[in-house]
């Protein structure tokens, strides 16, 4: 291109540049309405007129464009600028040809014209685009603002209650117009509102959602006294911005909803956990050791306290001589699994208490357990199982007696129709003194039986209410002269009567037997103690005792004599067990002790050590109401000749058999013999039921005295009935069962005592048992 060329173009091309701005480029004069005397192209897009259309020979003016309320402020601008010779810059709104609303930026500067006029020179262009963004960017922000806020509010450690008050008091912040409007938030019957609330036709709603349902309802208002009109209030973004805000609310409380049960069900288990009646303690894994992190208030109980100090403890630290319980943690947490020890832990004031401690591993490093207190159980444990055993020894005891009676019976028996015969003979005195010997050695296995009957709780007697105390002191006399003037006897009674429900001569037996073997157990100057109190309902006096509950009679014999080890004391009770030399003691008068005490529903309780003494303590059910006692005596012999009456007679002893039918048969009776109840039943059959009495013993082989007896009353109408037995208590039932007359004869007896009852039965002068 030639130089000339270049100048050639060079003004056409500076006013396409100029009319390519994006804006109007413009020369006007610096009067009132800036009348203009160049404007270029772009005054078309951004005033909606064309530049001749603005120019002075028209009537439009660029000064009437301007907004009203911005007109003002531009003329102070400009006129501030010409007065200092600078440039200005400048932002104003403009109404289009349209009737739209622009926003402007205007750049110009002042030039000296011809003479004195003025001239003003500039640049305007359209910023609309630029203003609305920054508009909603800050409405953007404002309302990222809000959002922010409802979100920490729902963060902060604060109840739901306050959050939805802060909440509801920045709601407005998020709108154009903050002071102008108000919030309020709807949930059920509750209210929460910001400051100046008022309900108003010109609002904004939004719906609370909790858990998929309508919980509740947001709601923004103009407040009331405001001047801004509604068409300018509220826009869609603000609604938009509304459903978000209701959003976080629902979130807000369902969280909250969700928090509050989780608070709840900690609550509820922290308080089942504290409320367990089991003694609860948790350890936490630290490396090789398990420290104590927690317990609940049965662990405070079980340890009177102590537990609370534990806390942080190590285990290995708190029981050293107990490693196999940390070995048990270790197994537990290896195997992930449950273990179950017991652990005995001695007292000093007592026996030593028994623990079953249960382990379970909680992931990921705990390890729960339980510790129950059996101590009460194992001493109950064991109470029962020697009770088994006196029971199984009892069992034996009868039936050694059961057997051994009926020899005697037969000893008894023979030996006093030997006694009969040698006295009716010219026999030596000789003959008559081995008799009595053998009489009396019977009498004294008799006795014996009695005793195994006594220990088996296998005898009958007739319970009487008697008061302890005034027992005792009836028997002071006689316990003295037992223990002799060497020993000391101390008696400690309870100031209130102790009524018990005892046989009659029951409770002395008891009371000699346990002062001999007192007596036995001292040495010269020892001391004997016997105390008497009564017991409320519940308190067992530190024993464990298998009674019923109810207010209760403690006897207390007590020596410090020369005491009892482990092993001696858990046979005391047995039948002939004993630790006297041979010929001082036949080891039945303890096994008769405890017989008399359980049968009168009580409990016996020994303590003892060796060169510590021995204590006593008996336990009766107190009392109150007697029962008269029933007299027990054996029927004297009649001298009533028999009338040749038919008895039958059921024995399975042969010896017992063959020795009642010779004496009831030298009676003058016609006796019919049977081994058994088959065979009784067929000889009622063949005799047509003419059976006056039925004599039966109560113990047979397949069945029993008692059922016989009704089989029998059956066919025989008027039947009386005699039965036989080591058992009367067993006796007394069948007795009582059978709607016959019966009557009953403990084994051993003489032929004298059976063939007087059986008189006395015929003749309906007995109901009684009889005792030979």
């Amino acid at each position: 291109m030639h130089e000339s060329e270049g100048h050639a173009g060079a003004p056409c091309d500076l006013a396409a540049l100029v009319d390519s701005l994006p804006g109007m480029v413009y020369r006007c004069r610096a009067d009132r309405v800036w009348t203009l005397d160049y404007v270029s192209a772009g005054a078309l897009e951004l005033t909606g007129y064309r530049p001749d259309e603005l120019l002075a020979s028209e009537r439009r003016s660029y000064a009437d464009l301007i907004f009203p309320l911005d007109r003002r402020a531009v003329e102070a601008a400009i006129e501030t600028a010409i007065a200092a010779g600078q440039s200005f810059t400048i932002e104003y709104r403009i109404r289009d040809r349209a009737g739209r609303l622009k926003h402007v930026w205007e750049r110009g500067r002042l030039l000296r014209g011809e003479g004195t006029a003025a001239v003003l020179e500039g640049f305007v262009t359209d910023i609309s685009p630029l203003r609305r963004a920054e508009h909603d960017l800050r409405e953007r922000i404002k309302e990222l603002e809000l959002l922010y806020e409802v979100s920490s509010i729902a963060g902060d450690e604060i109840t739901l209650d306050e959050a939805l008050w802060q909440i509801a008091d920045r709601i407005p912040r998020g709108y154009c117009y903050p002071p102008e409007v108000a919030a309020r938030i709807q949930l059920g019957d509750r209210l929460y509102t910001s400051s100046r609330f008022a309900a108003d036709p010109c609002s904004q709603t939004a719906p609370i959602n909790v858990g998929g349902r309508a919980a509740g309802v947001l709601e923004v208002c103009r407040i009331a006294d405001s001047q801004v009109p509604c068409a300018r209030y509220f826009l869609r973004e603000e609604q938009e911005m509304l459903h978000v805000v209701a959003g976080r609310i629902g979130a807000l409380v369902e969280r909250a909803n969700i928090v509050d049960a989780l608070r709840a069900s900690e609550r509820h288990a922290r308080e089942l956990y504290e409320r367990l009646p089991i003694a609860t303690v948790c350890w936490q894994q630290r490396g090789d050791a398990f420290v104590l992190v927690d317990h609940n208030r049965a662990a405070f109980a079980l340890s009177d306290g102590h537990v609370s100090a534990w806390v942080g403890r190590d285990l290995a630290d708190l029981l050293p001589d107990r490693p196999e319980l940390v070995d048990a943690m270790r197994t537990c947490v290896a195997t992930q699994g449950a273990l179950r020890r017991e652990v005995e832990v001695a007292r000093r004031d007592g026996p030593p208490a028994i623990f079953v401690v249960s382990f379970g591993f909680v992931p990921p490093d705990l390890v729960l357990t339980h510790v129950v207190d059996v101590t009460r159980e194992r001493h109950l444990e064991r109470r029962f199982q020697e009770a088994q055993k006196m029971e199984v020894l009892g069992r034996m005891a009868a039936g050694v007696a059961h057997d051994f009676n009926n020899l005697l019976t037969v000893i008894l028996s023979y030996t006093g129709i030997l006694e009969k015969s040698v006295g009716a003979s010219e026999a030596t005195g000789s003959d008559v003194a081995d008799l009595e010997e053998i009489r009396k050695a019977s009498e004294r296995a008799a006795a014996l039986t009695q005793q195994l009957l006594s220990f088996s709780r296998r005898d009958i007697v007739a319970p009487e209410v008697i008061d302890l105390g005034a027992k005792i002191r009836e028997l002071r006399g006689m316990l003295v002269r037992l223990l002799g003037e060497e020993r000391t006897l101390t008696i400690s009674l309870a100031g209130a009567p102790c009524p018990v429900r005892i046989g009659p001569g029951h409770l002395d037996q008891l009371l000699v037997n346990l002062v001999i073997n007192a007596r036995d157990a001292t040495r010269v100057g020892g001391r004997v103690v016997i105390a008497t109190a009564t017991l409320e309902a519940g308190d067992d006096d530190g024993a464990h005792l298998d009674l019923p509950p109810g207010p209760r009679v403690v006897m207390t014999v007590r020596d410090d004599g020369s005491g009892m080890d482990e092993a001696t004391r858990a046979r005391i009770f047995e039948p002939f067990f004993t630790t006297k030399p041979p010929g001082f003691g036949t080891g039945m008068g303890l096994a008769i002790v405890y017989g008399i005490v359980r049968q009168a529903n009580g409990a016996i309780v020994v303590d003892s050590q060796p060169g510590r003494g021995t204590t006593f303590r008996i336990y009766f059910p107190r009392d109150q109401e007697p029962l008269p006692r029933r007299p027990s005596t054996a029927p004297a012999p009649q001298t009533r000749e028999p009338g040749g009456e038919t008895i039958l007679l059921v024995e399975d002893s042969e010896p017992v058999r063959r020795l009642v039918l010779r004496v009831l048969g030298a009676a003058g009776y016609h006796v019919l013999a049977a081994a058994d109840a088959a065979e009784a039943l067929l000889i009622c059959e063949r005799n047509g039921g003419a059976i006056d009495l039925l004599v039966t013993d109560l113990v047979m082989p397949w069945t029993s005295g008692a059922s016989l007896a009704q089989r029998v009353a059956a066919r025989c109408p008027g039947l009386r009935v005699l039965f036989t037995s080591s058992s009367p208590e067993r006796a007394l039932q069948a007795a009582a069962e059978l709607d016959a007359a019966a009557s009953f004869i403990a084994k051993p007896f003489t032929g004298e005592a059976l063939v007087g009852l059986v008189r006395r039965i015929l003749d309906g002068e007995d109901g009684e048992p009889a005792a030979s």
